[in-house]
């Protein structure tokens, strides 16, 4: 595994709406939704790329978890994990690290209070106009003796 990955626990309740919510934020191709049967999660997830050495004890008896392999999108998929009904999410780091989510963050700037933006120059155009005379009549020619 090369890059963040985000694991979540879904209970069943749940797998109807964030399934449909990860693939409505263009993740579907990276999710996996991971189901003990034969082997259990945390070896399904190790068989995965994810390095489970330090893997926190709920995912041992969980019954179902999604795997999302998002990298820089990662935070974004775990909000929408806990959004629609994940019971506990984290990141994981290509290192091994597992960093719970705790709460969905919701960022919305104030465009009211931001400030405004400078003058900036475009390349290829003078800072000022130049200067032009206004049309007039043309002056008469001047005879020649």
């Amino acid at each position: 595994m090369l890059q963040d990955s985000v694991v979540a626990i879904v209970p069943d309740e749940a797998v109807r709406d964030i399934l449909p919510a990860i693939h409505r934020a263009g993740l579907g191709h990276v999710a996996r939704l991971i189901r003990a049967g034969r082997s259990s999660v945390l070896e399904q997830l190790q068989r995965a790329g994810v390095p489970v050495a330090q893997a926190p004890e709920p995912l041992l008896q969980c019954q179902a978890a999604l795997l999302v392999n998002a990298a820089a999108r990662s935070p974004m998929a775990g909000s929408l994990a806990l959004q629609h009904g994940a019971s506990q999410v984290w990141t994981v780091s290509a290192l091994g690290a597992w960093n719970e989510i705790e709460d969905v963050i919701l960022v919305q700037p104030n465009v009211h209070e931001l400030p405004p933006h400078p003058a900036r120059l475009v390349p290829g155009r003078a800072a000022q106009p130049a200067a032009t005379v206004p049309p007039g009549p043309d002056p008469a020619p001047q005879p020649t003796e």
